[in-house]
C-alpha cells in the first residue's frame, strides 16, 4: 500500500492527449508514518486536493485505472482519499 499526502499541484503547458482532463498532483510519500520524498501522481479520483492523505497504486495498474482502452503514461495514480477519521 502506498500512502501519501498531497502537497501541491502541477501545471502543464502541454500534456499527452491521454492525460487531458486529469489532474497531476505533487504527493509526499508516507513510509512507516514518516513523510519521505516527493512524487508526481495522476489523480484518478479527480477529487483529491492539497492536504488530503491518499492511497496510490503504481506500475501497469496505475495507467489502467485511468483508461482501459488507451492507457496514459502514468507510473503512479491516486486511487482513493483516506478519511482523516480512520487514521
Amino acid at each position: 500500500m502506498n500512502l501519501g499526502k498531497v502537497v501541491g499541484s502541477v501545471v502543464c503547458t502541454v500534456k499527452t492527449p491521454t492525460l487531458e482532463g486529469i489532474k497531476l498532483l505533487v504527493v509526499r510519500q508516507i513510509v512507516n508514518g514518516q513523510e519521505k520524498g516527493l512524487i508526481i501522481a495522476c489523480d484518478g479520483t479527480r477529487q483529491a486536493g492539497i492536504g488530503d492523505v491518499v492511497y496510490m497504486i503504481g506500475r501497469k495498474e496505475a495507467a489502467l485505472m485511468l483508461d482501459l482502452k488507451d492507457p496514459p503514461p502514468s507510473d503512479t495514480t491516486i486511487a482513493g482519499i483516506i478519511d482523516p477519521e480512520t487514521l
